[in-house]
């Protein structure tokens, strides 16, 4: 981790400063800049391993100093995290679609921040390290703790079918339900829970209990998420049960709503 440069981007003073000096307690050499022209030039002088940034700056925005990155292609590998008080969905899809590694919000965790830093750090870098997954499982195996592997993802079809009917910000939104259920969840029960998204509406998760507790977890998972899920649709398709659409050839197809789909393999093996 040392030597590794971190470039902070935000117009508080006092947010400046507290990262700076998290970061450097952790043996990162930080940077700092107050506004989005200052981060570009200081980008264009001597480039960071990672950028933290805000949106809501003076000169130039956070998404445009961000976008101007990833479209540049000496700049475009340098992850950049948004760390914004904009907290809404909208505002978490704009920040991908302007090419950010990863959106976090203000109020902000400390320790959630340093590990995102950490992972963003290491898949840059091309080094050859296990994933979290895999390094939670070895541990609680090491201590000859239970473990269970357990998979949360949303229906593929109705998912896709959701997303041509109400757009990518509500898209992102359903995604964002999966994720956010069993942080809830997972967290009030296994505060030390791993959860990595594997793919669109798709994550696993490692927890330190039995099958037991596991399918008694994901049991409520399921039931949570859907009622969530089922809070997106309009009061049409929430009541029908359904949302009509069209295959090739103009053949009226009816989908069912979005349905989570859960598993889990006790005490996961390892190679």
């Amino acid at each position: 981790m040392s030597g590794r440069r971190i470039l902070i981007c935000d117009d508080s003073d006092n947010i400046r400063n507290v990262l700076q000096m998290n970061f450097e307690w952790l043996g990162y050499e930080v940077s700092c800049a107050c506004d989005g022209e200052e981060a570009l030039r200081r980008v264009s002088e001597d480039p960071p391993d990672l950028i933290v940034l805000d949106v809501m700056m003076p000169r130039l925005n956070g998404y445009q100093v961000c976008r101007s990155l990833k479209s540049n292609p000496d700049t475009r590998e340098i992850p950049v995290i948004f760390l914004s008080a904009k907290d809404q969905q909208g505002d978490r899809f704009w920040g991908r679609d302007c090419g950010a590694d990863e959106y976090l919000t203000k109020p902000f965790s400390a320790a959630k921040l340093e590990k995102v830093v950490q992972k963003l750090l290491a898949d840059e870098g091309g080094e050859d390290r296990e994933g979290d997954i895999t390094a939670k499982i070895r541990a609680l195996k090491a201590e000859g703790n239970p473990c269970s592997v357990v998979r949360v993802a949303l229906d593929s079809k109705a998912l896709q079918v959701y997303r041509q009917k109400y757009g990518e910000i509500r898209y992102e939104e359903a995604i964002e339900v999966a994720r956010s259920t069993m942080e809830s969840v997972f967290g009030a029960a296994l505060p030390e829970t791993v959860i990595e998204r594997s793919g669109e509406g798709i994550y696993r998760a490692v927890l330190p209990c039995d099958s037991a507790e596991a399918d008694a977890l994901l049991a409520r998972i399921r039931r949570q998420a859907e009622l969530s899920l089922m809070s997106l649709y309009s009061k049409e398709d929430a009541e029908r049960g359904f949302v009509i659409t069209k295959v090739l050839g103009g053949e009226e197809t009816h989908v069912p709503l979005m349905t989570v789909e859960t598993n889990h393999t006790a005490d996961a093996a390892v190679a």
